[in-house]
């Protein structure tokens, strides 16, 4: 159905875009590979753009088969609209047989650096979390950012930039991918970067982004009829997940701290990121303790010892511990055939020009664990015997461990084709894939943009 609103959407904008085109005399050119149409006056301007990924993968598996393929892993339809101060634009994937709306905003250009945004877009935060896939320099993101990154979310949010500064702020309420029942979450996240050093031989960037959640409810506990105690937080990476995946349930708060860090000077490029998040936890266990009802298993001669003051009831349950899990990375580029160059409205790099080949090297440090005590019978810690028998403990999160080292080179044949070529070697710790040690991996990407 969303396919069909979609495809009716752009048709009608196709045609209203060509009325307006007869009416105020567009005119037509190429822009960065893309189509814009402006009108006579410049007040007036329309863009269609889209992408097209087609990827293949190929696994060398350890212990755990994992699928390699070929694909065409996203398909990108969009349209900007600018009139005056004020600007639009709807952007929707098509791939993996999924419709999904990616970018869906009204923008308000105060000034030509101070700029409102209120729909679906980016939150701040990060460098790859808050950047377009088609401008990354690897296939992905790391796996630091693909497991702590935060990505498009609704909201209202503020961007003000010079050559040195850089901040954005904003309120946000959740997805447009969520479609469970209970409460939307919200959040608020703001990102400022600093840039002392710019000039035409080096530029040093210093930046920090934080954010404080509620999740979104996961639906409600069918048995406890609430959606206060079920929201959860869901940490992945990796290939197909398997490795990288943390679920942390009982989620109450959710907060992200992100420090990035990036150098270029000529063809050469540095850029890091530390990314640790800290999430707060809580259960409903008197609702838990009334669905079990004890009174009538009870037994005062024997049998089980149930709680009986709250303070007992995380002892018998399972303690819900607040978890943090860290990662970073550390990436290097050299550029043949062109210099790196820095956009300070998005306090990010410059796609390079056509004819350039760039080659990379990351090392990416993925820790998704939170471990307290030892492992007995489903869970971690010290519990009573009857407790430990039925798999309560402190509830720690057991998401896996891994470090990467990856390499790739991109060729940028001209404004609308990129070629990627990209291998990855991880070190794999997962308890819940014991025998699987040394994971590789080598992608290869067709991209269009246009």
């Amino acid at each position: 159905m969303l396919r069909k609103i979609y495809i009716a959407t752009l048709a009608l904008g196709m045609v209203a875009a060509s009325a307006v085109a007869q009416e105020k005399q567009l005119t037509a050119e190429s822009k960065k590979g893309g189509i814009v149409l402006t009108s006579a006056d410049k007040d007036y301007q329309v863009s269609l753009n889209g992408r097209i990924y087609m990827d293949g993968v190929h696994y060398f598996d350890d212990a755990t088969d994992l699928s390699s393929d070929a694909s065409i892993k996203d398909i990108r339809l969009g349209t900007t609209v600018k009139w005056g101060q004020w600007s639009a634009k709807v952007n929707v994937s098509f791939g993996n047989n999924e419709v999904k709306i990616k970018d869906a905003f009204l923008r308000y250009n105060q000034a030509k650096n101070s700029i409102f945004t209120v729909g679906n877009f980016f939150e701040p935060f990060g460098i790859e979390a808050s950047a377009s896939s088609k401008n990354l320099r690897f296939i992905g993101a790391s796996n630091t950012t693909q497991a702590m990154g935060i990505g498009r979310s609704i909201g209202l949010g503020y961007t003000y930039y010079t050559d040195k500064f850089y901040g954005s702020t904003g309120l946000f309420a959740g997805s447009v991918d969520n479609h469970n029942k209970g409460d939307q979450g919200f959040s608020t996240t703001t990102k400022l970067v600093y840039t002392p050093i710019v000039n035409d031989n080096v530029l040093f960037q210093l930046g920090g982004s934080f954010t404080y959640r509620i999740p979104e409810a996961n639906g409600f506990n069918e048995s406890l009829n609430d959606d206060d105690y079920n929201r959860e937080v869901s940490l992945a990476a990796g290939p197909e997940h398997k490795f990288l995946n943390a679920d942390i349930k009982g989620a109450r708060t959710d907060m992200r701290y992100n420090f990035q860090s990036m150098v270029l000077s000529g063809p050469v490029m540095l850029q890091a990121e530390y990314t640790k998040t800290k999430v707060t936890r809580d259960d409903d266990y008197v609702s838990r303790l009334m669905k079990d009802n004890p009174y009538w298993t009870h037994t005062a001669g024997g049998g089980y010892a149930w709680p009986v003051a709250p303070g007992d009831y995380p002892g018998w349950y399972g303690e819900m511990r607040d978890i943090e899990t860290e990662a970073f990375y550390v990436t290097a580029g050299f550029l043949l055939g062109d210099n790196y160059s820095y956009n300070s409205s998005t306090a990010y790099i410059n796609r390079p020009k056509a004819g350039s080949y760039e080659f990379l090297l990351r090392y990416d440090n993925t820790d998704l664990n939170d471990i307290d005590g030892t492992y007995f019978n489903g869970a971690y810690g010290p519990a009573d015997l009857g407790a430990a028998l039925g798999g309560a403990g402190n509830m720690s999160i057991q998401g896996g461990k891994a470090e990467t080292i990856s390499a790739a080179v991109n060729y940028y044949l001209n404004d609308n084709v990129m070629f990627r070529l990209n291998y990855s070697y991880m070190d794999v710790q997962n308890q819940v894939y014991p025998l699987d040690e040394k994971v590789g991996m080598i992608k290869a990407r067709v991209q269009v943009n246009f």
